[in-house]
Parts: structure tokens; C-alpha cells; sequence
């Protein structure tokens, strides 16, 4: 919202002779300057120049609301001889910069904050992008573990009966581990999760007990909306703190512990009874 300064020195003998020369109070002269200087905010540049203005402009300016007694064609020469008004190259507001000199100043400020606002803001995307290029890197996919190179060279001998190549690590892996690994719900380290999986068969749960907690764990995931950063690794999920049994039925639980107890001891299924 634009302003203008009027100060206590405007009344005096310039005004005095403003108000003579159009035949007006001193108050309807007071108010005719208001207005020209009210349309000069937007229309004069800081020293006061008119741009693109004439008598004929400044008058049809001066004409809204003015009293029909005075023409603002004579208003506008008044304004001229009186000192209001200096014409050099074109019309300019008299003293206009120092009259205004704190709107500005304002201008000023207000164009100072407005411009560090934008390299806050700048500097916080910034900042946010960085962050979630680390996030990114951060939360990439292990590595599988390379196959270890060949020693054999064309010299070698072939022996005559060569003993069949090793599965890989994927090519291990159980058609019910490739269903567990399917529902969990974050994809890495799968050799490291398929060693605690296996490990946990070992200890006696068994394998639908597994994917039925990794189907649990991931459901509860998709209901909270839990952030990937947040959710375990499988090889944590399966460690042996055994996290897991927290998603498996107490049913499931129990039995597999009796058949915990039942193999360490080869007559607990004989005392049951």
C-alpha cells in the first residue's frame, strides 16, 4: 500500500501564493497538491520526473473532483509558476525525493527483505535436495557378493572327471525363502537375510511359520505407513533375538517350541502321552 509524507513546512508562503494564483482557500490548494502527489507515486520516477506526461495529463488528473469554478488547466500553470511544479526536459514534481525521501527508504527495505527471503529459501531446497540425495545413496540395495574368478587358464589341464560346479548363493536359495523374500517388505541383503532364515530353521520354526510373520510384519508396515528407513532388515527381522516371533500366531509359537523339546528329548513324544 503506497503512502505520501506531507510536512507542517507545505504551509506557508508557497502555499499562499498557490491558493492567490488559482483564486482558491489555502485548504482546497493543500488538497490539489495531495492529490497530484498521491497519482505521482506510481507515475513519477524517485527525482520526480513525469514519465510520459504533459499539462494536458497533469490536468485531466487534477479535474477529478475538483471545484467547477476552477479550470485544471490553470490550476496545472499555477502550480508552474509557483514553484510546485519545475519544467526541464520534461515536468517534474518539485523536490519530490526529499518530500518522499521515506517512502524510499521503505521501498528500499521492503526490496532488502523481500530479496533475502528468496536466498533462504533457495538455500533451504538446497538443503532438502542434498538431504534426499544422501537419503537415496544411503538406502541402496546391498551388493550381492561377486563370484570368485576362475583360476584356470587355457593351459590348464581338463581333468577327466571334473567334479560339477558349485551352486551359487541364488541358486540355493528355497522356493519357500524366494516366497518369504517376495512378501517381506524391504528388499536388502538378501544373502545375509537367507543365512538367518535358514538358521531359523535350524532352530526349529518352520517355514510357513517364517513367511507368515514376514506377511504379518509387512501388512503392519502398509497400515502404519512406516517409512523404509525404519523398517527392519530382514537379517535383523530373523536375527537371533528371534524379533520375528512377535508376528506369529502363540499357537504356532508353542508348537514349535514343543517340537523344540520334543527333539532334544527322544522320549517327549512318548511322556506327552
Amino acid at each position: 500500500m503506497a503512502w505520501i509524507s506531507v510536512h507542517e513546512q507545505v504551509i506557508g508562503g508557497k502555499l499562499r501564493n498557490l491558493a492567490k494564483e488559482i483564486g482558491c482557500s489555502q485548504n482546497e490548494a493543500l488538497g490539489l497538491l495531495i492529490r497530484l502527489w498521491l497519482w505521482g507515486i506510481n507515475n513519477a520516477n524517485k527525482e520526480g520526473f513525469i514519465v510520459g506526461a504533459d499539462k494536458a495529463d497533469v490536468a485531466d488528473v487534477l479535474n477529478i473532483g475538483i471545484d467547477k469554478r476552477y479550470d485544471p488547466e490553470i490550476v496545472v500553470e499555477a502550480m508552474i509558476n509557483t514553484g510546485w511544479i519545475d519544467i526541464a526536459n520534461g515536468l517534474y514534481i518539485h523536490d519530490w525525493e526529499e518530500w518522499q525521501e521515506q517512502w524510499y527508504k521503505a521501498i528500499g527495505l521492503r526490496e532488502r527483505d523481500a530479496a533475502r527471503k528468496r536466498e533462504e529459501r533457495k538455500r533451504s531446497r538446497l538443503q532438502n535436495d542434498a538431504g534426499r540425495r544422501t537419503d537415496s545413496i544411503s538406502q541402496e540395495p546391498e551388493p550381492e557378493p561377486a563370484a570368485a574368478p576362475s583360476p584356470e587358464t587355457e593351459d590348464s589341464p581338463i581333468p577327466e572327471n571334473p567334479e560339477k560346479p558349485k551352486k551359487t548363493a541364488a541358486e540355493e536359495r528355497t522356493p519357500a525363502f524366494e516366497e518369504f523374500w517376495k512378501v517381506y517388505p524391504r528388499k536388502e541383503g538378501k544373502g545375509e537375510a537367507y543365512k538367518k532364515y535358514k538358521a531359523r530353521l535350524k532352530d526349529g520354526y518352520s517355514e510357513a511359520e517364517l513367511l507368515e510373520a514376514a506377511t504379518n510384519y509387512a501388512s503392519r508396515c502398509a497400515r502404519e505407513r512406516t517409512e523404509k528407513k525404519y523398517i527392519k532388515m530382514a537379517k535383523t527381522f530373523l536375527s537371533d533375538t528371534l524379533p520375528f516371533v512377535d508376528y506369529i500366531k502363540k499357537q504356532s509359537q508353542s508348537e514349535a517350541k514343543q517340537e523344540q523339546t520334543d527333539g532334544a528329548n527322544p522320549f517327549g513324544k512318548f511322556l506327552k502321552g
